[in-house]
């Protein structure tokens, strides 16, 4: 009979795993406005609405989020940006980042990517 419970157990947590992707945050946009929102070296500032309704300052390291892959941003987890990217800016709203990105070649590309697809807003506070 524990043999039983024991697959019941394995098979359970199987389809839990199956169900919940790794996969990066997104949708922070809707919940978080363009006043104020700006990027200073690769920190990202903007004020966020809470669960409770109320508006909150808060900010994130996009450093743990974003990754340049020669010369193109990208959602990745401690993708590290930064190193080969400047000039980052927002440029439409609150989630359109705008960089210049070291590729393969040695050259600057403009890049832009929709950090919606890689945020989130977690009770006011930003994640990746």
């Amino acid at each position: 009979m524990q043999f039983t419970h024991l697959k019941l157990f394995k098979l359970y947590a199987a389809v839990a795993l199956i169900a919940a992707p790794a996969v990066l945050a997104q949708g922070f946009a809707a919940t978080c406005g363009s006043s104020g929102s700006e990027i200073v070296g690769t920190t990202f500032y903007a004020t966020c609405t809470t669960d409770s309704g109320a508006q909150q300052s808060t900010s994130i390291n996009l450093d743990n989020c974003v990754a340049n892959y020669n010369g193109n941003l990208a959602c990745a987890t401690n993708g590290g940006y930064g190193g080969s990217c400047s000039g980052c800016e927002i440029v439409t709203g609150v989630q359109y980042m705008e960089c210049y990105c070291t590729d393969d070649a040695g050259q600057q590309e403009a890049s832009i990517l929709d950090l919606d697809n890689c945020l989130s807003n977690y009770n006011g506070n930003l994640a990746c």
